[in-house]
C-alpha cells in the first residue's frame, strides 16, 4: 500500500456509500405482487463492529427508496439516507453538522450518480465492476464488485492499516 493512501485512511472519520452496487450486485428481484429483493453479504458486514470501535461511522446515501435499503441498513446498525437525488448536498450538510472535512470522508460509489461525492471527499472508492468515470476518480478500486465482499474488502484495508 502506498504512503498516500495510509495517509489518507489515517484521516477517516466517516465511511459514506451507495447502496445498490455497493452492498448489493446491483441486481432487483421482483416478485408478481411487485416486492422487491435483493442479495447482499453477510461477509461485508462481519467487521462493522471493528469500524465502528475506531470511532469511525458508517452511512449508506442511497437514491433509491424501498424498505429493503431500510431494512437492511438497520439490521447492519449503520445509518441510513434514501430517496436521496442530490447526494453531494446531503453530504455536506452532514459534514457541516459534525464539523468534519471531506479528507475525513471516505465515499464509495459504483455509478455516474455518485460522482460528486467521489469528487469531493478525501477518498474515493469504488467497486471492481464500478463505473469507468468512478474507477477514473477513485484512489482505490476493490479486487471484489458490489455486493461479493467488497465492502469486507474495504473494511480490512482500513482496519489492517490503522491496527
Amino acid at each position: 500500500m502506498n504512503s498516500e493512501l495510509k495517509n489518507k485512511i489515517s484521516k477517516i472519520k466517516i465511511i459514506a456509500t451507495d447502496f445498490d452496487g455497493i452492498w448489493t450486485n446491483a441486481m432487483v428481484y421482483v416478485g408478481d405482487s411487485g416486492q422487491e429483493m435483493v442479495q447482499c453479504s453477510r461477509k461485508d458486514t462481519l467487521r462493522i463492529k471493528e469500524i465502528k470501535s475506531l470511532g469511525i461511522e458508517i452511512l449508506v446515501i442511497s437514491k433509491e427508496k424501498n424498505s429493503v435499503v431500510f431494512e437492511r441498513c438497520q439490521k447492519m446498525g449503520v445509518a441510513c439516507f434514501q430517496g436521496v437525488d442530490e447526494k453531494i448536498t446531503l453530504l455536506k450538510k452532514l459534514l457541516a453538522d459534525k464539523n468534519l472535512r471531506p479528507e475525513n470522508v471516505v465515499y464509495v460509489g459504483d455509478d455516474i450518480n455518485d460522482l460528486e461525492c467521489l469528487k469531493y471527499v478525501g477518498l474515493p472508492m469504488t467497486v471492481a465492476d464500478g463505473h469507468k468515470l468512478c474507477k477514473k476518480i477513485a484512489l482505490y478500486t476493490t479486487t471484489k464488485g458490489g455486493g461479493d465482499h467488497a465492502m469486507r474488502e474495504i473494511f480490512d484495508l482500513i482496519l489492517n492499516t490503522r491496527s
